[in-house]
């Protein structure tokens, strides 16, 4: 082909793509804006995306599509030949593009002369050519009527509240909730991994049951019933770990630290044990063996320490209480030279017992943690009305079967007014007659022989603030003065502040 004409052709070709870079990037805008369309529709539909996530996807697909329709115009797929035959058919040339390459090519053959004078011919008439006017820069106008209509159903699907956000933003909340839980548990342990006090199957069980219970709040697609289910799983596997002599053990520690607070010899081990530091106080105990010598009324009072403080751990740990009482004895008997052994034993001894404390206590921190993470992702799933399975109405609604709530002072509700005034119904005389209620095969007299007292016509009220106010007083106490388990006090407060008037 002649190379003025292949400059012809070029430039044509370059016309062409900017004519269809124009109408089908438009047209790939229109088949965005349908698809992010019909994925917005669904979403209203089937908990999909939030509206931001919906709108990022949106921009996405409008933006990607029109990309791909701008670039699919520049891209080098047509070939020569295809080329001449579509603007010999675009630009009304008769064939001449098509004769001329295929001369040029030696498809077809004839004289030099015939094919000189259709070179010349397809020159001229490429010449007189008006490209512009035959390969226009404009958007198809049913490309843009359709995305126009398309961007506002797209944008009126995008601001419309869609029902499915509520769904979306709980679901996320619980995703969030199932993370920080597995963050908590796994912090719980590590603790448990360097707690002292624990036997090395005891530990091994522990940490099992810890990383089951991460394990199921970490898997892919987590449901919060899954959650709590291995929760509750691995929080009965621990309770079964449980030292049930344990409590009576810190309370017999306590209550020993009271006893040898008074005495100058016994103050350390007895401010050591008050901070549960059993280690500490051990060591103080220990101390004493080490001492060179006592006064005779210094070592009587130590005995008598040692005497007072094994009686308090009689119930909690008897084998430290035998510990301290030997080494009372021998201090009475023989004095502190010959009683060091039997001191170092009863050190020993209590070192053991803190241990054996400190092992419940991380097991305790374990439940309680284990505990929470349940209470936490339980409450995630709760729809913000009364509480689930607890058979009781929401504020402010009637009771199951129609009936309103009488008003007044109900024992169970906790409220501050007072009882209401019950009044007791006089005998209507001359009305009525006596019920038997004994049966006939009783051997004893029937209770419904004798006739019923009558009732006196006064009024009874109980003032509810001076009730509460003696139970509250008697149940601080019993929290103070009772060893409760970690994961138990927190229901033990919330049930008497709930009766708070």
């Amino acid at each position: 082909m002649d190379p003025r004409l292949e400059q012809t052709l070029s430039r044509w070709h370059a016309r062409l793509r900017a004519t269809e870079s124009l109408a089908w990037s438009a047209w790939a805008l229109t088949a965005g804006l349908a698809l992010a369309l019909a994925t917005a529709l669904a979403a209203r539909a089937v908990p999909m995306l939030t509206s931001a996530a919906l709108a990022r996807l949106s921009a996405t697909l409008i933006l990607g599509a029109a990309l791909l329709g701008l670039a699919a115009a520049w891209t080098p797929w047509r070939s020569q030949s295809r080329l001449v035959r579509l603007f010999d058919r675009r630009l009304g040339l008769s064939e001449r593009l098509t004769t001329a390459l295929e001369l040029g090519s030696g498809r077809l053959r004839t004289s030099p002369a015939m094919a000189a004078a259709q070179q010349a011919d397809t020159l001229a008439t490429a010449a007189a050519v008006d490209v512009r006017a035959s390969l226009p820069l404009q958007v198809p106008r049913r490309a843009l009527l359709a995305s126009g209509l398309l961007a506002v159903a797209l944008i009126a699907a995008l601001v419309v509240p869609n029902p499915q956000e509520a769904l979306l933003q709980r679901r996320a909340a619980l995703e969030a909730a199932l993370a920080e839980q597995a963050d908590r548990l796994q912090s719980v342990h590590d603790q448990i991994a360097q707690a002292e006090g624990l036997s090395d199957a005891e530990r091994e069980e522990l940490l099992r049951a810890l990383e089951a219970a991460i394990a199921a709040l970490e898997a892919e697609r987590a449901t919060p019933e899954e959650g709590v289910a291995a929760l509750a799983e691995a929080e009965r596997q621990l309770a079964e770990l449980r030292d049930p002599g344990a409590p009576a053990l810190q309370q017999g520690l306590e209550s020993a630290a009271e006893q040898m607070v008074d005495s100058p010899l016994t103050e350390a081990i007895a401010e050591a044990l008050s901070r549960g530091d059993t280690a500490e106080a051990a060591q103080a105990l220990a101390a004493m063996a080490e001492r060179e010598s006592l006064t005779l009324e210094e070592a009587l009072q130590l005995a008598a320490e040692l005497a007072q403080a094994a009686e308090a751990l009689a119930q909690g740990d008897p084998q430290l209480a035998q510990q301290l009482a030997d080494a009372a004895a021998e201090i009475g008997e023989e004095g502190i030279e010959q009683a060091r052994d039997a001191i170092r034993r009863a050190a020993e001894g209590m070192a053991q017992a803190g241990e054996r404390v400190r092992g419940q206590q991380a097991l305790e921190e374990a439940l309680a943690a284990l505990q929470g993470a349940r209470d936490e992702i339980a409450a995630q799933t709760s729809d913000g009305g009364g509480s689930a399975g607890s058979g009781q109405p929401a504020a402010g609604q009637a009771p199951a079967g129609g009936q309103q709530a009488q008003p007044g002072h109900h024992e169970d509700t906790g409220s501050a007014a007072p009882y209401d005034e019950v009044a007791v119904p006089s005998r209507l005389e001359g009305e009525g007659e006596a019920v038997d209620l004994g049966r006939e095969d009783d051997a004893a007299a029937p209770v419904g022989g004798a006739p019923l007292p009558a009732p006196t016509g006064s009024q009874a009220t109980v003032p509810y603030r001076e009730v509460y106010t003696e139970y509250a007083e008697q149940a601080v106490a019993a929290l103070e003065g009772s060893y409760i388990p970690l994961a138990l006090k927190q229901y033990v407060r919330d049930y008497f502040s709930s009766l708070e008037p």
